[in-house]
């Protein structure tokens, strides 16, 4: 591995979902800061603040398109990165959608993409990053939850259950791999201002954000650098834990 400049041995993080809001800001963040960086996305469009773009793979980064609803994909992405990299030492299973809508109405495919996405596709990618950290006897895993996970919200059944599901198995997963080294927690973000949030009318008219303590949204930058804290020495004796930074949302 290359030498980080003082700050140990420069380290690899693989980022899904990583071409927009939290996700591009939680990659942002890490690469800017001295991270290897294996970042996909379902989107092709990965030029944001001009940090990188799809071109060929360079020693610091590996970008590919990719739906974490195809678990076969997942795992040759993995592998691609494993073997561009050596190792990765962090995975942040990051890809999510909301589809806002009455649960007596809700589609049926809109509740399977929401489901296979946001909690089918985060065990896809930890399942094949984790035979390289138990080979290794170490590694990091950050789930990307969310606050309405553990609150609930109305005409968001599909959402909150997808991310419910996902700190419950941030803890299973936890509690099954702590031993082994490997150190899962989840981060459950409050509202933070994003396209997906600003597309539900009652974030976007700034209502919400009137209703928090904190009187303002988060931002993905915000969230970006509690993931970096996790992943670091703040995060050396946390196990299963979710981290809710959330604006006094759930105080």
């Amino acid at each position: 591995m290359d030498d980080d400049g003082g700050n140990g041995m420069t380290k690899t993080a693989l980022v899904t979902g990583g071409a927009t809001g939290i996700g591009a800001a939680i990659t942002d963040r890490l690469l800017k800061t001295g991270w290897r960086i294996a970042v996909a996305d379902i989107s092709n469009d990965f030029s944001f603040d001009g940090v990188f773009t799809t071109s060929a793979p360079t020693p610091r980064v590996l970008v590919r398109r990719l739906d974490v609803r195809q678990r076969e994909s997942v795992a040759d992405f993995v592998g691609e990165a494993e073997q561009h990299f050596g190792a990765i030492d962090l995975v942040v299973p990051c890809a999510g959608i909301h589809h806002h809508g009455p649960s007596a109405t809700f589609e049926w495919s809109a509740w399977d993409n929401i489901l296979g996405t946001n909690l089918d596709g985060c065990f896809a990618v930890i399942k094949a990053a984790l035979p390289g950290m138990l080979s290794r006897g170490k590694g990091r895993i950050i789930t990307v939850s969310s606050e309405l996970g553990i609150t609930g919200a109305a005409e968001s059944a599909a959402y909150c259950a997808s991310k419910g599901a996902v700190i419950s198995l941030t803890r299973a997963l936890a509690r099954e791999y702590a031993p082994a080294g490997i150190l899962i927690n989840s981060i459950a973000p409050g509202p933070v201002a994003t396209a997906m949030l600003m597309a539900v009318d009652e974030y976007a008219s700034g209502a919400e954000a009137q209703r928090l303590p904190i009187g303002r949204y988060g931002t993905p930058e915000e969230i970006a650098a509690v993931v970096e804290a996790l992943a670091g020495e703040a995060g050396t004796y946390m196990v299963g834990q979710v981290v809710s930074p959330n604006g006094g949302a759930v105080i």
